[in-house]
């Protein structure tokens, strides 16, 4: 069973400049945290691989990419659904495929 219709007018931008660096739906990050976090969660996720589903933009002009790992099984059903993990730009390092 497939999710559909649920995120069709979904806020945010497929496409963001930020600091000089260009942040794209469907580009490739590796998670560096660690610099203001450390529960867990986010000592498990340190490294992984991730893929930007959407960049969201707050009322304070303060950007947060939006993201689903790539070694989750239940990736492509956390993208259905619209729930992502969400990361400001400094703990996140652009992977340039050649671009």
């Amino acid at each position: 069973m497939r999710a559909t219709g649920l995120m069709d007018d979904k806020p945010g931008d497929d496409l963001k400049i930020i600091e000089g660096i260009e942040y794209r739906k469907g580009d490739k990050v590796k998670l560096k945290l660690g610099q203001r976090r450390s529960d867990t969660s986010d000592i498990m996720i340190n490294g992984k691989t991730a893929t930007i589903e959407i960049i969201y933009t707050d009322y304070e002009d303060q950007s947060y990419i939006a993201v689903t790992l790539d070694d989750d099984p239940g990736q492509q059903m956390q993208r259905e659904l619209g729930r992502y993990l969400f990361f400001a730009p400094f703990e996140v390092e652009h992977i340039n495929y050649g671009k």
